[in-house]
């Protein structure tokens, strides 16, 4: 059974906001630091995602769905992978390293929107 509302909860979601802003806000030009290798708002944000996954599938759950989450990604960053080498003729990792991120963003994106949703239906129903 899902535990009750705690007034700390808001701050699980108001932080993702506060992020996003805060970096887009001060930090923009520490992003594109690396010509090589820029980071993206995405990649900033994969670390807080899953923190909120974990916190969010013990408010829900009582359990820690970080492993079977980074499981099924790691299960989709192979197939996306698979699919990659076979299109090019010689592999690097730099021409890799924007699409994976992207894929990893997506799939723990779709999961906390999933876990987000999920928490709200437990405090209506």
């Amino acid at each position: 059974m899902a535990s009750k509302f705690h007034w700390v909860e808001i701050l699980l979601y108001m932080t993702p906001i506060i992020v996003v802003y805060v970096s887009n806000k001060y930090f923009r030009s520490y992003l594109k630091y690396f010509k090589g290798w820029p980071l993206s708002l995405a990649i900033i944000l994969v670390p807080l995602w899953l923190v909120l996954i974990f916190e969010y599938g013990w408010l829900i759950f009582e359990y820690n769905l970080v492993p079977y989450i980074l499981f099924i990604t790691a299960f989709m960053l192979g197939c996306q992978l698979y699919d990659y080498v076979r299109r090019v003729d010689e592999f690097f990792y730099r021409d890799y390293y924007q699409p994976a991120s992207q894929l990893v963003f997506t799939s723990f994106t779709s999961f906390l929107t999933g876990l987000v949703l999920l928490r709200f239906i437990t405090y209506f129903i």
